[in-house]
């Protein structure tokens, strides 16, 4: 069947192909999209088709080609979304690592502050026994080392780091 269509003279028409195909482009769409996508589309190809207006069809090209059209935007706005799912992960992905960012300069800062109460309480300790942990810690040196150096016996040493590490315990310990 021939059928001139024209936009201004046969709503008609365009009502009996909308009746008739819609419910099946809907289907149609329905295996690529969500229901309401779907809907959209078919109803965008059957604006199109009014927009264009008088087109001379064969009923069954009238219906190829709204499969066909159905088809493409499906496609086309399947790619949309792939595009926009790539932006929103890549987004998400960047904010994560913002928040790892985030959350080393905060560690920093923590470990920095820890630093600083230890320093802090390293000065509090008393004369002999800050000098013998700072030569042990600090500086590296053995326990050995610093009897030679302090000229003092290594158990004397050991009995100095004792007490520095039981003094910076109290302080830093909660």
């Amino acid at each position: 069947m021939k059928t001139n269509i024209d936009n201004k003279n046969s709503p008609e028409l365009y009502s009996h192909l909308y009746e008739k195909y819609a419910p099946g482009l809907l289907f149609y769409a329905r295996k690529f999209v969500s229901h309401q996508i779907a809907e959209d589309i078919v109803h965008d190809v059957f604006l199109s088709m009014w927009k264009k207006g008088n087109i001379l069809f064969v009923e069954k090209s009238v219906v190829s080609y709204m499969f066909q059209s159905v088809q493409n935007r499906c496609i086309n706005y399947l790619k949309k979304q792939n595009v926009r799912d790539e932006y929103k992960d890549k987004a998400i992905h960047d904010l994560k690592m913002e928040e790892l960012t985030i959350s080393s300069v905060e560690i920093k800062i923590i470990e920095r502050e820890q630093i600083e109460s230890i320093f802090k309480a390293i000065e509090l300790l008393p004369k002999k026994n800050k000098e013998i942990f700072q030569l042990s810690y600090l500086k590296g040196k053995k326990n050995s080392e610093i009897s030679d150096l302090l000229n003092i016996s290594i158990r004397t040493v050991e009995n100095h780091l004792y007490k520095a590490l039981q003094e910076l315990r109290k302080r830093l310990l909660p």
